[in-house]
């Protein structure tokens, strides 16, 4: 590979982790502007009281949900999106430039994940579950939640999941498929793999909070170590057992 090659690969690298970056920092910018104005009561933002929600309260829902997925879930996708941009430009048919295609195919599936948790926490809310902050009103249901997702984290299928995420050569040598609807295809295939693998614990900001950008930070965090940290299947399973016996205390307690 000649010097030029080089650099040029290195500049394009730069310029993918960049727009991640970017993306990922104007996702947390408007959850902060968020959380600032949900308990304005005056405001658009304004998280919804009541379970009487309106369809610009349900959009606004959704696209609240959605962001946070980006925000969330990006930052533990670079290292697949890193290995499928250094194969598409060392593709024999030449055609590269549909990294945005992929990363475009991850966003959708987890923004179709944020549709089904906005109506899950309308139907929660709706059976005062959930209060108007999107947080759980029972101890009872919170630690069945936290139990469920501890459970999950010891399943065949997160861990099957969980292994095709930490391997990002291993998913892409053998999903591999060519141009623009290529891309879109393996980004999807590949938002279903991480939707498969975290789903769970995306449930439990019910628990932790909607808008507890803290908690939504914490679960970011462990999302990451799971995929990218050397012994990440290790702190998957420890993070079931303390998800757990927390449930547990809450269950008792509650």
């Amino acid at each position: 590979m000649t010097t030029a090659t080089t650099v040029v690969l290195s500049r394009a690298r730069l310029a993918v982790v960049a727009g991640l970056v970017v993306f990922t920092a104007a996702s947390w910018m408007y959850l902060a502007y968020v959380a600032t104005r949900m308990g304005d009561m005056a405001s658009v933002l304004a998280m919804p009281m009541t379970p009487a929600w309106s369809p610009t309260q349900a959009a606004l829902m959704a696209l609240m949900w959605s962001v946070m997925m980006a925000a969330m879930m990006l930052p533990s996708a670079v290292p697949m999106v890193l290995a499928y941009d250094s194969l598409d430009r060392g593709s024999s048919v030449g055609r590269s430039g549909s990294t945005p295609l992929f990363v475009g195919g991850y966003i959708v599936m987890w923004a179709l994940f944020a549709v089904v948790a906005t109506v899950l926490q309308w139907l929660l809310h709706t059976v005062a579950l959930v209060n108007g902050m999107g947080v759980v009103t029972q101890g009872w249901f919170a630690g069945a939640l936290l139990i469920g997702a501890g459970i999950i984290q010891f399943s065949p299928a997160k861990l099957s999941s969980l292994g095709a995420c930490r391997t990002p050569m291993g998913f892409l040598m053998t999903s591999w498929r060519e141009g623009g609807a290529g891309a879109l295809r393996m980004g999807l295939h590949h938002g279903r793999l991480c939707l498969g693998c975290c789903w769970s614990l995306m449930i439990l900001l019910f628990v932790l909070g909607v808008m507890n950008l803290v908690w939504v930070a914490v679960l970011a965090i462990f999302a990451l170590a799971e995929k990218v940290a050397p012994r990440g299947v290790a702190i998957s399973r420890i993070g079931g057992a303390v998800l757990m016996t927390w449930g547990a205390f809450m269950v008792v307690g509650g």
